[in-house]
């Protein structure tokens, strides 16, 4: 392929990209604007309490800032041969699976075993670049796995694509342990446009009562601000920042919704992917 084909592939899929995030931006304005004017706004508390429709906390106004962002997943092979001690690993579709070789010495109590993981996590020749996630509560079981996400100037990723998930088991004895871990990571994480001021924890759960994602009885069991994948160009993905509401409507049936937290927008659950 000549050079001055592979400029033109780049030069559309550049002018794409813009297009795409200057269409996001006007739609989201748009959007946004729309909320912070109705008057469902003025008395969202009360509606939601009429609805029997429980929140677990009182619901922040406070206005944070974001990216959109672009990162590359990452294959750590090499970082798994040069780092790894002790442990099995391979590599499929840029997840890394991992199995502990001695087990045992990975035995921990109930009472700090939170804190005993976190410590195990940090290790360079246990996870690769362990110390670029953060723990996950919301996803985490104690006693079975913990979940952390990668994070990137103090945000998360929930997505699967920068993910930790430790297991645990026990032992011969009985005794917990950590049996094995799956892992993926982004790299050359980069901003695509300057900060911008993200819709308020309050506002994101209007846009879910607005959009009737909030039903009558229903419970907000937990509510966190963190990025999600939008869509991939060429190998890159993109990433904005979403409000992640977690709605029981059953006893148990549960489903994370996600609020754009530039546009207010209700986000889908599919990712596109743009091919040239």
């Amino acid at each position: 392929m000549d050079f001055k084909r592979v400029e033109g592939i780049f030069l559309v899929v550049f002018l794409f990209l813009n297009m795409f995030l200057f269409y996001v931006y006007q739609e989201g304005k748009s959007a946004q604007d729309t909320v912070s004017t109705g008057t469902i706004s003025d008395n969202i508390e009360s509606r939601l309490s009429a609805d029997e429709i429980k929140i677990p906390h009182d619901l922040s106004q406070k206005h944070k800032q974001g990216y959109y962002l672009s990162a590359e997943e990452s294959e750590l092979v090499v970082e798994a041969k040069e780092d790894l001690k002790n442990i099995e690993w391979q590599i499929n579709d840029n997840q890394l699976t991992a199995r502990l070789i001695r087990k045992n010495d990975m035995e921990i109590s109930d009472s700090d075993e939170a804190k005993k993981i976190d410590n195990f996590v940090s290790q360079k020749e246990n996870v690769i670049k362990g110390k670029d996630y953060a723990l996950n509560s919301y996803e985490s079981k104690p006693g079975k796995q913990y979940t952390y996400s990668q994070q990137w100037e103090g945000l998360p990723f929930y997505d699967e694509t920068s993910r930790l998930v430790v297991s645990v088991s026990k032992n011969d004895l009985n005794r917990p342990i950590i049996e094995s871990y799956e892992q993926t990571y982004l790299n050359n994480i980069e901003a695509l446009r300057e900060q911008q001021p993200l819709i308020s924890e309050r506002e994101a759960i209007i846009s879910l009562y607005t959009n009737n994602k909030l039903q009558p009885g229903n419970k907000v069991k937990w509510i966190s601000l963190g990025y999600t994948r939008i869509f991939t160009v060429r190998g890159k993905n993109v990433y904005i920042p979403a409000w992640f509401i977690n709605v029981e409507s059953g006893k148990n049936t549960a489903q994370v919704e996600r609020v754009n937290a530039f546009s207010s927008a209700v986000i889908s659950s599919n990712v596109s992917e743009v091919k040239n």
